[in-house]
């Protein structure tokens, strides 16, 4: 299945190509008709045979086009000059912090990379603090990287997930801050960066994580029946326990392809959460006394189920506050108690707003804190205090996105994190003091504020084809005339109710400082504009991303932003179907098309890894009405050889 989703990537980036001359690695793969008769329609499969990753046609045919695809490219013209404006900018920021963990007693734990190279863990022990490198994975074993971190509560000790050769799967090994080295346990099958991360247990000795029993991705086994295990650290990894699975909850419907988790709110956390979830940002949650983990069996009680559409949710006190899109598009934030939970009627505390889409929360001694963003690229930040009042918070500048985060209700800490299309990310923490935000960064951001300077960010809305209004957002250089010579690079995602937000990406500075225009499509299956806006893009509506795309695109040409000639488009991952059916329903509106491993064969998705999860929101060939919006959105089986 992933070989031919390349293969398919190959096809849309050359499907306007004018070159004529054919050689060896153009060669065509031969025809091998695969037949199904699906709902009492016959679909027929050329190159099946492509998902053999073992067929050494397939892979020599691969090879070839590699070979060719890198010839073509040391061919682009101008190519020498746009690495070295790359590596020019990268230049002015050496420094690159992610992965960032606060703890509750301002423990701090970071990656840092510099100059590109493989990201290392630091700590301070408090944020004016000097740094110290914990853990270098160059020094453990050749080829390892880090891809996710988790402190304990009191930061004593650090979970650090590594892998081999950038792959997902690998291991987590835990340091000790106090005796400066790694324990002996490594645990391995894991893959806490995507499925659900690592939860520490409020005695900061155990936390709990996922645990894969088949990693082989052509075991048909692979990404199935996952557990949730807890681990006590310093003891052999074989004691773990499987704590919440389908294997050890029969009396909980937990599917083979659900992932299973199990967290703590805080280290004060009298109840711990089970949630049975999948390819969405809603899931069935139970909950137990935290006193119970030693039980032989843990009786979980429900506490709201994926229908509630709830999609994070804080406890304060015996109280839970939540968000959620139930009776409310745009997401209302509501307030019930733990003890006798009742979701039909909450109480409703902050309301849903027609215009605006609550995308973020975090709750302090203070209040509650919320983001407010329209059309997924203008974000306004507010507080609910605790005599019901809300006001709005006065932040240092505009913001396209911003992202809220505290230690919990019993503290006052409050940080804020802004990124917009022109400026890179920044962090603030509010001093209440001076009653205002104040810059919070680790390493200081120098690079790239005097060449956006002269950057102009369009935000408009555009007539989709049924006349909904689709966000489109434009980033180009100040002068840049409209006379339908601009090259055009376009992106989106439309898919599992995420949004595109504004981020400035260091590669498109180059492009952006000489000359080209960067815009994004926010098309309907993403959440720019609410649950509602995913819904409207989603199976049977699917087509309406693709739709979108077209409309803003259509759009570009008319204002003369840009011409077809000049329109390169890209995407990825579940952002693939937006890309694969424009250029299957209009290549007429586009030149060239960049698809980074997306789902271009969604009639075969289901059959790929974690295919059972993406069916839930793709659809499944099983239902015939969803194996005909599977159909429609397959950008494979559009394609029309000329």
């Amino acid at each position: 299945m992933i070989k031919k989703l390349l293969f398919l990537v190959f096809i849309f980036f050359i499907f306007q190509c004018k070159h004529k001359e054919i050689n060896d690695s153009q060669k065509k793969l031969s025809q091998k008709p695969v037949s199904d008769t699906i709902h009492g329609k016959v679909i027929t499969d050329d190159y099946r045979y492509m998902e053999n990753l073992e067929d050494s046609v397939v892979l020599d045919w691969y090879k070839n086009q590699a070979y060719y695809t890198k010839q073509k490219i040391s061919k682009i013209n101008g190519r020498k000059k746009i690495i070295k404006l790359q590596d020019s900018l990268n230049k002015k920021n050496t420094f690159k912090i992610s992965h960032l963990n606060i703890t509750n007693n301002d423990k701090y734990f970071y990656l840092k990379s510099e100059d590109g190279k493989v990201e290392q863990l630091y700590f301070r022990d408090g944020f004016n603090k000097d740094e110290q490198l914990l853990f270098n994975p160059g020094n453990y074993k050749e080829g390892y990287s880090i891809n996710y971190i988790s402190p304990n509560w009191n930061g004593t000790k650090v979970a650090i997930a590594i892998t081999k050769n950038d792959l997902e799967i690998g291991d987590i090994l835990i340091y000790d801050i106090a005796a400066n080295k790694l324990h002996n346990e490594v645990i391995k099958n894991c893959w806490p960066s995507a499925l659900g991360g690592i939860r520490w247990h409020p005695d900061n000795l155990r936390f709990t994580y996922e645990y894969l029993p088949v990693i082989d991705k052509k075991n048909s086994n692979y990404l199935l029946n996952l557990e949730t295990r807890i681990h006590r650290v310093g003891q052999n990894v074989s004691s773990d326990i499987d704590l919440f699975s389908k294997k050890n909850n029969s009396e909980i419907d937990i599917k083979e392809e659900d992932f299973p988790e199990i967290s703590f709110k805080d280290e004060k956390s009298t109840y711990m959460f089970a949630s049975v979830s999948g390819a969405s940002y809603y899931a069935d949650y139970y909950y137990a006394p935290t006193n119970t983990i030693d039980n032989d069996k843990i009786i979980w009680k429900p506490l709201f189920k994926e229908k509630d559409l709830i999609r994070r949710f804080y406890v304060d006190g015996d109280d839970i506050i939540f968000l959620t899109a139930n009776e409310a598009k745009n997401f209302k934030i509501c307030k019930t108690s733990l003890i006798s939970p009742n979701f039909k009627n909450p109480k409703v505390i902050v309301p849903h707003d027609e215009k605006s889409v609550i995308t973020d929360l975090t709750l302090t001694n203070n209040g509650l804190y919320f983001v407010k963003t329209k059309n997924g690229v203008e974000a306004k930040l507010y507080k609910l205090d605790y005599k019901g009042i809300i006001t709005n918070i006065p932040i240092p500048k505009k913001a396209g996105n911003i992202n809220v985060s505290s230690k919990g209700y019993i503290y006052s800490d409050l940080w804020m994190e802004i990124r917009g299309w022109g400026s890179e990310k920044e962090m603030y923490k509010y001093n209440y003091d001076l009653q205002k935000f104040v810059e919070h960064q680790l390493v200081k951001k120098n690079g790239y504020k005097a060449i956006m300077a002269d950057v102009v960010i369009e935000e408009l809305e555009v007539a989709s084809h049924d006349g909904t209004k689709v966000p489109l957002s434009i980033i180009y250089k100040k002068g840049i005339e409209k006379k339908g010579g601009n090259r055009m690079f376009m992106t989106g995602y439309g898919a599992l109710g995420y949004s595109f937000r504004p981020a400035l990406n260091s590669y498109l500075l180059h492009w952006i400082n000489e000359g080209g225009i960067y815009a994004v499509a926010h098309v309907r299956g993403g959440g720019e504009k609410g649950n509602a806006w995913h819904k409207d893009g989603h199976k049977t509506t699917k087509p309406n991303s693709w739709k979108d795309f077209i409309a803003c695109t259509e759009y570009l040409i008319k204002e003369n932003y840009t011409s077809p000639r000049y329109i390169s488009i890209s995407g990825a991952s579940a952002g693939g179907i937006l890309i694969g059916r424009p250029i299957t329903e209009r290549p007429d509106l586009y030149a060239a098309a960049i698809i980074r491993v997306g789902v271009l064969n969604t009639l075969r998705s289901e059959f790929a890894p974690n295919g059972k999860n993406l069916s839930k929101d793709f659809g499944s060939i099983k239902d015939s009405i969803e194996f005909k919006a599977l159909l429609e959105m397959d950008a494979y089986q559009h394609i029309t050889m000329m």
